[in-house]
């Protein structure tokens, strides 16, 4: 499969923008290639910078909560 330079140039832009979107403080867009490579603590795990409980965590609680009042 050929991708022409036109299309990857697209992509390359695509993936920039969607950057731009997750990591404001990123303006360059440095991380469009590998958009989990970023470790600040605004992107990073909520623990480790004593933020509060990591998004696994979080639906963990949630889902917790949800089968004990299911229960009832």
């Amino acid at each position: 499969m050929d991708k022409s330079r036109a299309y990857r140039r697209s992509r390359l832009a695509a993936m920039k923008a969607k950057a731009r979107r997750l990591y404001p403080h990123d303006p360059s867009a440095r991380n469009a290639n590998h958009l989990a490579a970023c470790s600040c603590w605004m992107c990073g795990n909520p623990r480790r910078y004593k933020m509060g409980e990591s998004w696994a965590e979080q639906r963990a609680r949630v889902r917790d909560t949800d089968a004990l009042r299911d229960r009832d």
